[in-house]
């Protein structure tokens, strides 16, 4: 089995607060994609439903600091989408959660535009909406925000910010 000492090398410390934009600009061009190995160990247990030749995953970073879990993201590229994922792992390895943190996607009404900030305190908001090309804006009527907490045991717990949705 692939170490995990090898895999969290992949990716660079990020500082909190991180604000995950659907952007592929974001993405640093001299980051090395993870070995094969390294995804199907960590990456594919949480990516099994998904999984297509055309789906591609590179490590963004990791949250510094953490002690009782690691948190890593990273960038899912396939068909029509593009995703950051928040992953989390016990101090061994083993997965724990993951999330949809950000990104954009091609949907029949336009194209979902999802941005995020993880802050310091491990909560994470994120707002999300449909604008009609890749260019466009969200509109901020329709948009929705969304909080999760990353919990001391590094599981991601998600909630929908009622009094934003329309009745």
């Amino acid at each position: 089995m692939a170490q995990f000492a090898e895999f969290i090398d992949f990716f660079p410390p990020l500082d909190l607060p991180v604000t995950l934009l659907p952007d592929i600009r974001q993405i640093p061009s001299d980051l090395v994609p993870l070995p094969g190995v390294l995804q199907e160990s960590y990456i594919l247990p949480f990516e099994s439903d998904e999984i297509d030749e055309f789906t591609e995953y590179v490590p963004f970073g990791r949250i510094a600091g953490l002690k009782d879990y690691h948190a890593m993201i990273y960038w899912k590229a396939g068909v029509l989408k593009y995703e950051f994922i928040l992953a989390t792992y016990s101090v061994e390895g083993d997965p724990l959660s993951h999330a949809i943190v950000g990104g954009l996607r091609y949907e029949d009404e336009g194209v979902l535009h999802s941005v995020s900030i993880i802050h310091e305190d491990m909560s994470i908001t994120i707002a999300e909406g449909i604008a009609e090309t890749d260019d466009a804006g969200m509109d901020p009527d329709q948009t929705q925000t969304y909080q999760m907490t990353i919990l001391s045991s590094g599981i991601i717990t998600y909630e929908t910010n009622e009094e934003n949705k329309e009745e």
